[in-house]
């Protein structure tokens, strides 16, 4: 009976570690995911809604789209009660690059093809005036520069003039520019598309797209160039196959692509960010499981889930963290990478911070 007594507080004592353990795993995957949302201001359901989930840290922020600007001033009030409802600092995300690619029109901004045009003086006062307009807006990520080289006038990335050229260094200095200035206000910054997007002309918002026979190693060269630039910078991986790299997966799913290309070959050490995975590439080759297992375990820091595709499932969080659960029970997914990408998103969640 004594030794009935004793093991018992042992043993309650060991399911409360593993239990508190499991929550603190699962927040932790929380932080690797960045969503989209319907809502347009404080009161619709769809904001609310996902402000439950920041609140109990089950995702890492969110990313701005057309549908959620309606005003400044609406856009200023809902990005207050973003980063005032957790102690960690959630991730406010755009897609701002200047052009075609910017999700408001309250200031625009040239595209790359035409600051590649301009001086550096012009340049930087250029990317000063966007950033300066991202910070008064409470945004605190932005998903550009776009580094892919201008290699095929028919891709999406030539015709909506988003690269700055086809010579590489032009490329990395326009970039630089483009990260400092953000930097100097306290704004994270993705350089894309790794590993290129700029030779082929398909469409990873609609369908599978191949550059195995297209792609050339000039397209690695920014990522190499700016890989140590500065902390505030992340490398955001596209959803293009490429069977030099991976015979089975596009980059974005891609162990080989991201673990072994991005990471011990070009020697990249920050946060990856994945392209969006509710685009037509990802979304109609493969299921949610596939999806999460896959990008966790090649390396992928930041999943990226726009939910902007009529008839997806409104409650995808929900099912994330049911997903991981499950993989990590089954032991699909090392834990040691979700701790590896929280401890890196917290590095710079917390440079956001630094004085």
């Amino acid at each position: 009976m004594k030794k009935i007594l004793f093991i018992l507080p042992v043993l309650l004592i060991f399911f409360l570690i593993n239990s508190v353990y499991a929550i603190s795993l699962d927040k932790k995957a929380g932080q690797m995911l960045i969503i989209g949302f319907n809502g347009d201001n404080i009161n619709s359901p769809e904001f609310q809604k996902v402000l439950k989930y920041l609140k109990k840290g089950d995702i890492s922020g969110v990313i701005l789209f057309s549908k959620n600007i309606k005003s400044k001033e609406n856009l200023i009030l809902m990005n207050e009660k973003i980063l005032s409802s957790n102690k960690i600092t959630p991730f406010i995300a755009i897609d701002n690059e200047g052009g075609y690619i910017q999700r408001y029109d309250f200031e625009p901004v040239k595209s790359a093809k035409r600051v590649s045009l301009l001086k550096d003086e012009e340049i930087t006062k250029e990317y000063s005036k966007m950033a300066d307009l991202e910070r008064t807006l409470k945004i605190n990520f932005n998903f550009a520069p776009c580094v892919d080289l201008e290699l095929n006038k028919e891709s999406i990335i030539a015709q909506n003039e988003r690269s700055y050229g086809v010579d590489y260094n032009k490329v990395i200095n326009c970039a630089k520019i483009f990260i400092k200035e953000h930097n100097k206000r306290k704004i994270i910054t993705s350089i894309k598309h790794f590993p290129g997007h700029g030779s082929i002309k398909g469409d990873t918002h609609k369908g599978f797209v191949d550059a195995s026979e297209t792609f050339t190693k000039d397209e690695i060269e920014p990522y190499i160039g700016l890989k140590d630039f500065d902390k505030l910078n992340t490398v955001m991986i596209s959803h293009i196959y490429n069977s030099k790299f991976d015979e089975k997966y596009p980059a974005s799913l891609s162990k080989k692509t991201i673990k072994d290309l991005l990471i011990k070959k070009i020697g990249f050490r920050g946060v990856i960010v994945s392209d969006d995975y509710d685009m037509g590439a990802i979304r109609k080759n493969y299921s949610l499981d596939e999806i999460i297992v896959n990008s966790i375990n090649s390396g992928v820091n930041i999943l990226l889930f726009s939910n902007n595709i009529e008839g997806l499932d409104d409650d995808l969080v929900e099912e994330y963290h049911k997903i991981i659960k499950r993989e990590l029970k089954k032991g699909t997914i090392n834990k040691k990478d979700i701790n590896n990408s929280y401890k890196k998103i917290i590095k710079l969640k917390n440079s956001l911070l630094e004085k």
